[in-house]
């Protein structure tokens, strides 16, 4: 017997999104929302817009897109350009790169491990 997850879309404008990953096996992606590499004010902090998200995920379901294995998390990351978003976004550890704080990436990647294990149940 087939399950059926029930999702709910508070904003309209994803309908098209949602109806066209109705149509085959749904891909998994995860989205982060809010900020990458810290809070408001923390050096190389970047804020992730929801069109930023909007173009992201679009660029992700095409054809087009580019992938690869994130050595730290064993995800495969979005690595292909994609406009309007900067790939600090897309691969968080350029981010820590380029604010010279790799070192404090590199001690936060076991408490991430563990925060992404409860929030995906893996």
């Amino acid at each position: 017997m087939a399950t059926h997850e029930t999702v709910e879309v508070e904003d309209e404008r994803l309908l098209p999104l949602v109806a066209r990953l109705e149509e085959g096996p749904p891909p998994r992606l995860l989205v982060k929302a809010g900020r990458v590499g810290g809070t408001d004010g923390e050096r190389g902090s970047l804020a992730i817009t929801d069109r930023e998200r909007e173009v992201a995920v679009e660029h992700a379901l095409s054809p087009s897109a580019r992938w690869e294995r994130d050595p730290d998390f064993g995800f495969d990351l979005l690595v292909s350009e994609v406009p309007g978003v900067a790939q600090e976004l897309l691969i968080p550890r350029f981010l820590y790169r380029r604010a010279d704080r790799i070192y404090e990436y590199a001690a936060a990647i076991p408490e991430a491990k563990r925060h992404l294990a409860d929030l995906t149940g893996t």
